[in-house]
């Protein structure tokens, strides 16, 4: 139904879709880590790496007994199921929310989690003041939300980005800091492709400058629709050069957020084949 929509020129829900994509995508990531962060919260990380901070830096959350921490993953996995069919999915997106944020509170020391899950619960609440989070599918609704949740995206990499400059400046885009964190990943972990990057400078230099542009310059297509899957492609490839030489892996819980790019890609691709008939 959807492709045929888009392909006749007809609006579409994008926002549904997305929801669609966003729950079903987080649902599946949350049941694939369970078992070990399940094992991680049972080891009383707290104990280790102490309290977990507060929310919003104000509120500490209670702490949680394994039955209580086994019935968050639960709900919030079948909250999300719930939303991704449509049931009452301004309700469930809500519950969701307040799962997320009580489960994983405790296991945030997780070096799979740190800084790396931050955009989950922001995106919940934009969609969960989306006014055509209950419209069908065949009917076109406010490109709103959805741009909200690409300027989390672009933020995200724009402070990245300047981060890398305020630490470094340009200089970072020699390539010897890059060298540096490559080199440390193959003594910590012993990762031999981290090693094979290090070794030649020049991919580094190349490597860092593509990275550094990238960054600073993902917000474009904010304006320009039409760059989203170039950048999108670059934005797949840049996490996953980064999870095998750096075992840093920023596309478990980020690509459900990715989500909101297939939409307008879905759109571009088959208008170009609609055209190209």
């Amino acid at each position: 139904m959807l492709p045929s929509l888009i392909s006749q020129g007809v609006a579409f829900n994008q926002t549904r879709l997305f929801v669609v994509l966003f729950c079903g995508t987080l649902g599946w990531q949350v049941l694939l880590a369970f078992p070990s962060q399940y094992r991680y919260f049972n080891s009383q990380p707290a104990k280790i790496f102490g309290p977990p901070p507060r929310l919003l830096g104000r509120f500490r959350l209670s702490s949680l007994k394994s039955s209580q921490f086994l019935a968050l993953g639960s709900l919030l996995v079948f909250s999300l199921l719930l939303t991704m069919f449509g049931f009452l999915p301004r309700l469930f997106i809500l519950v969701a929310l307040a799962s997320f944020l009580l489960y994983f509170n405790p296991i945030l020391s997780l070096s799979s989690l740190r800084r790396k899950a931050n955009l989950i619960p922001l995106v919940m609440v934009v969609l969960l003041l989306a006014p055509d989070l209950t419209a069908p599918i065949d009917q076109g609704t406010s490109p709103m939300p959805l741009q909200l949740i690409k300027v989390l995206v672009a933020l995200m990499y724009f402070s990245a980005g300047i981060q890398k400059l305020r630490h470094s400046g340009l200089s970072w885009a020699d390539g010897t800091h890059l060298q540096a964190y490559l080199a440390g990943h193959y003594l910590w972990d012993d990762n031999k492709s981290a090693l094979y990057v290090a070794q030649r400078p020049r991919l580094c230099a190349l490597l860092s400058g593509l990275v550094l542009f990238f960054e600073l310059t993902f917000w474009i297509i904010l304006f320009l629709p039409q760059l989203v899957i170039p950048y999108f492609m670059t934005g797949i490839a840049f996490h996953f050069a980064s999870a095998l030489t750096m075992r840093i892996n920023y596309l478990k819980y980020l690509s459900p957020v990715y989500m909101v790019f297939v939409p307008e890609i879905i759109r571009q691709v088959l208008h170009a084949l609609r055209s190209g008939a």
